[in-house]
């Protein structure tokens, strides 16, 4: 019995099991942005729906189209809020993940940038189809071009410090996200700029954006709770 009952003795065996620690940032008390994130992606996409709910043309309609129907502003600007909560989470994770230095600077940067942009496409709406465009749709024409193109360098910037699986997918979603940005892009120039009739599918690549902007956002928070969080003497720029 007391052989039984006794510790076991230090060896290889102990020796090993004392280093195993589990993965860093695997639930939301380790890393508390994932679900600030999938809040805000949930918004997004449950508003951007409703602004469809109010009458929007899937195919061929624009999101933006919606502050012209009765209760679709509020749509539009429910889905920039939701969108505007995945970027302050992903901001928490790139602070707390991500070491000090260009990368994190260029990432929060970035990101600050996104949360203008979504802001003036709210606050800025766009002008109505077939109208010449005013100064104020302008703005929102172009706050919505920031607000589509940098989900997906933040992508490809934070998937570079990410394990190989995450980084894989989180680089699949980026690449995937910047080709429809370049369609939606393609199909949206001579409108802006020659007053042409939107491209007919112009409506469904901008809500595959959308999708697509979810799904890297997510990509990214879930990335970040895999990469080890900094030594606290690296936040200080001491070794």
């Amino acid at each position: 019995m007391t052989a039984l009952s006794a510790p076991p003795r230090p060896g290889p065996a102990t020796a090993v099991a004392a280093d195993v620690h589990p993965v860093p940032g695997t639930s939301s008390r380790s890393a508390p942005w994932l679900p600030v994130v999938l809040l805000g992606v949930a918004v997004a996409v449950l508003a951007g729906i409703g602004t469809d709910v109010v009458g929007g043309d899937t195919l061929d309609g624009m999101l933006s189209d919606a502050v012209h129907r009765p209760a679709g502003g509020w749509w539009l600007a429910g889905c920039m809020v939701g969108l505007e909560i995945a970027a302050a989470g992903t901001a928490l994770g790139v602070h707390r993940r991500l070491g000090a230095g260009a990368r994190r600077t260029a990432v929060l940067g970035l990101l600050a940038l996104w949360s203008v942009g979504l802001a003036a496409v709210a606050a800025f709406p766009t002008d109505l189809p077939g109208l010449d465009t005013t100064a104020w749709g302008r703005v929102h024409q172009v706050a919505a071009a920031v607000a589509m193109v940098v989900p997906s360098v933040v992508g490809l910037l934070v998937a570079a410090t990410c394990s190989p699986p995450a980084r894989r997918a989180l680089r699949g979603a980026a690449v995937g996200l910047g080709g429809l940005g370049a369609s939606f892009l393609a199909l949206h120039v001579p409108v802006v700029f020659a007053g042409a009739d939107p491209a007919s599918g112009i409506g469904l690549v901008e809500r595959l954006l959308l999708a697509g902007t979810a799904t890297t956002a997510v990509l990214v928070a879930a990335g970040l709770a895999g990469i080890e969080a900094p030594p606290p003497a690296a936040e200080g720029g001491l070794r």
